[in-house]
């Protein structure tokens, strides 16, 4: 997806221009600060969002999720919350909306920047837009096993593969959906349905 737009919904100043600046260096030049529900909302009206990254609590009020249950009523987009809050009450009514991503603060470049790349790809693969080929029978099977947690030995006694032959497909996949790890396959294996947990 060249040059999606991203919309960051965060009422700390510096938070905000911290990830503006990640997401711009890394290449992400459309990127828009919000510090307020109508002001987020105002943007995905003008703009063909791609992926909202929305603290939960702004200005002492947890608005955050229904924000984005606005904002998913009026486009189909990837969600990434960013938040301090990690008790349970919370993380169900984040959970509720479905998002790719729940990264707690502080966070690093990094972990924001896997959570825009699963995002992007995510939101890609949307109904109606076939963005990721289906894996042969032999690697859903693979996938299926490492959603599970089995190790690349156990795969391979279970499957009657050797183990290099596991490793082989675990680096082809990362390599055909242009992955850097292998969370990130089971994520998008699990939203295309085709593995179960």
């Amino acid at each position: 997806m060249q040059n999606p737009y991203i919309l960051v919904v965060e009422d700390e100043r510096l938070v905000a221009e911290n990830v503006a600046s990640i997401l711009m260096q890394a290449g992400y030049p459309k990127v828009w600060l919000a510090d307020t529900p109508q002001a987020a909302l105002d943007y995905v009206q003008k703009y063909p969002v791609n992926l909202v990254i929305c603290d939960i609590q702004l200005h002492g009020q947890h608005v955050g999720t229904s924000i984005v249950q606005k904002i998913k009523a009026m486009r189909p987009v990837a969600i990434i919350y960013l938040t301090a809050y990690s008790d349970q009450q919370t993380l169900d009514m984040a959970l509720a909306t479905e998002p790719v991503a729940y990264l707690l603060k502080p966070f690093t470049d990094r972990q924001l920047l896997v959570a825009v790349k699963m995002g992007l790809r995510l939101q890609m693969g949307a109904p109606g837009v076939d963005t990721f080929p289906r894996p042969s029978a032999r690697e859903i099977e693979i996938i299926q096993c490492l959603a599970e947690g089995m190790s690349s030995n156990a795969i391979a006694v279970k499957l009657n593969i050797s183990e290099n032959t596991v490793n082989t497909h675990r680096r082809n996949l990362l390599k055909k959906y242009d992955l850097e790890r292998t969370s990130e396959m089971v994520a998008i294996a699990i939203k295309q349905k085709w593995i179960k947990l």
